[in-house]
This record gives C-alpha cells, sequence and structure tokens, in this order.
C-alpha cells in the first residue's frame, strides 16, 4: 500500500500519516514530501510503516511531478495519494503580490491537478486507488482577506466532485475534505495576521481529529468530510453562512 502524501511535515498532513499508520498496522509504505526534511525524517522515524522522504517546494508543478515520479520508481505505484500540502495569503487583495499568489494557486491547485493526473492512468489499470484533497471550509464559505486561497480551495474542491462523478463507474474512490478551523501552524499564521482575539471564538478542531475523519470516510468510501461537524451547516445554508461570514469576518492587522 504505497502512500503519496504531501504536506506531511506539520499539522493536519504529520495527523495522516499517523493515523494511517496506525490503520495499515504499520504494513504501508509512506513517501512523505514537504520542504522540510528534517522534521519529514523525524516522522518517519515514527511510524511503523517503511517511509521515505521527499524534500521539495510542490509551488513547482514540475517538481511535483518529478518528485512523485522518483516516488513510485522507488516504492511502486502510488494506491492512495493525498493532496494535503497548501498556503495561505491573508491580506487585503490589492495588497498581495503577483508572484504570491501565483505561488499559491500553483502550490493549492495546480499540484494537486498534476499529480491526479499522473496517477490516474496506472489506478485505471489496475481498477483501483484512491484520491484525498484536502480542500477547505473556505471552498464553501469564501472568507474576506483570504480571497485567492478560499478561491483555490473552491477551485480543488470542484475538480475533485467532477472526477467523482467523471470516474463513478470505476473501482476508483475520489474523497474531499474540507476543513474548517483547525490547531495547526497554518491556523497559527491566520491567528497572528488577523486582529487580536480575533479567532477567540471560534470552534476549532484537531489534526489528529480531522484524519481520524479522513480515514474512516476512506474506509466507508464516503466522498466528503467537512470538519468539525458543526460547519456542516455551512454547507446546509450555504448563502445564510456567505453572509454571515462577510460581516463578520476580522481584517488583518
Amino acid at each position: 500500500m504505497h502512500i503519496f502524501l504531501t504536506g506531511a511535515s506539520t499539522g493536519i498532513g504529520n495527523a495522516i500519516a499517523r493515523d494511517f499508520d496506525a490503520h495499515f498496522k504499520g504494513e504501508a509504505t509512506f513517501s512523505l514530501v514537504s520542504r522540510k526534511q528534517n522534521l519529514l525524517e523525524a516522522l518517519g522515524k515514527e511510524l511503523k510503516s517503511k517511509s521515505a522522504v521527499y524534500a521539495a517546494d510542490l509551488s513547482e508543478p514540475s517538481v511535483a511531478e518529478m518528485t512523485l515520479d522518483r516516488a513510485v520508481k522507488e516504492n511502486g505505484p502510488v494506491d492512495i495519494l493525498i493532496n494535503n500540502a497548501g498556503m495561505q495569503n491573508i491580506d487585503r487583495f490589492e495588497a498581495i503580490k503577483n508572484e504570491d499568489a501565483d505561488k499559491l494557486f500553483k502550490l493549492n491547485y495546480t499540484t494537486p491537478t498534476r499529480l491526479m493526473r499522473r496517477v490516474l492512468p496506472e489506478m485505471l489499470k489496475r481498477s483501483s486507488g484512491a484520491i484525498i484533497n484536502i480542500a477547505s471550509l473556505g471552498g464553501i464559505t469564501p472568507t474576506p482577506f483570504m480571497s485567492e486561497y478560499c478561491a483555490s480551495k473552491a477551485a480543488l474542491a470542484s475538480l475533485a466532485v467532477a472526477l467523482a462523478g467523471e470516474y463513478k463507474d470505476t473501482p476508483l474512490q475520489f474523497l474531499t475534505v474540507y476543513p474548517g478551523p483547525v490547531e495547526t501552524p497554518m491556523s497559527e499564521y491566520a491567528g497572528d495576521r488577523f486582529e487580536k482575539d480575533a479567532m477567540k471564538n471560534i470552534p476549532f478542531g484537531t489534526p489528529e481529529g480531522l484524519a481520524k475523519e479522513i480515514r474512516i470516510a476512506y474506509e466507508k468510501r464516503r466522498g466528503k468530510v467537512i470538519y468539525p461537524a458543526v460547519y456542516k451547516t455551512a454547507e446546509m445554508f450555504r448563502d445564510f453562512s456567505i453572509w454571515v461570514t462577510a460581516q463578520m469576518a476580522p481584517k488583518p492587522r
């Protein structure tokens, strides 16, 4: 069982690796990918499964493709692709530099699409495989001052849902994940960028809780995860949720 996991060094990706490692009882093979080699190596040493570490800047799609090719050569065809790596730009839209916006969209959307297109042919040949895309609640309820992050995650989620329909007559599994606020380095960055105490009363989940929900959804072949569960109402009452978010969104410092 070869699991190719991006953004594995911290936060959600790190928790996914640990949860799936326990689920497969140490019998999987992980390709752990992020920019932070030292953290990947530390994680790999703690997993019971075999692991290979690939330090790479996934905001360059061609680098992501080469990394995947190397992992396949060394560890075999990918059975589970988990597109988790991502980044945020928090500021007024006009204040964000074009190069920063381009880097975000490449990492959050273009690279996952390239990796999916790379693994799908072999998965179809084997008639097995799962693709898990970590989108965001922001893809359902866009948040002011995180506009391009939300747009990139909405694009990824829309693509993933469309692919689930496109391949519905095959054994392949597509799981789209919509995390709300989760206690990670990314959420800490957001907290630092917004006004003081702006996120104080927002319900937060944990990386471990989200990883468990993702693994259960994978086991039960569900197509969607929204976490924490309280945010399922955002999808049920989307227009109202968007209005509330627009009215109450904190401003960046």
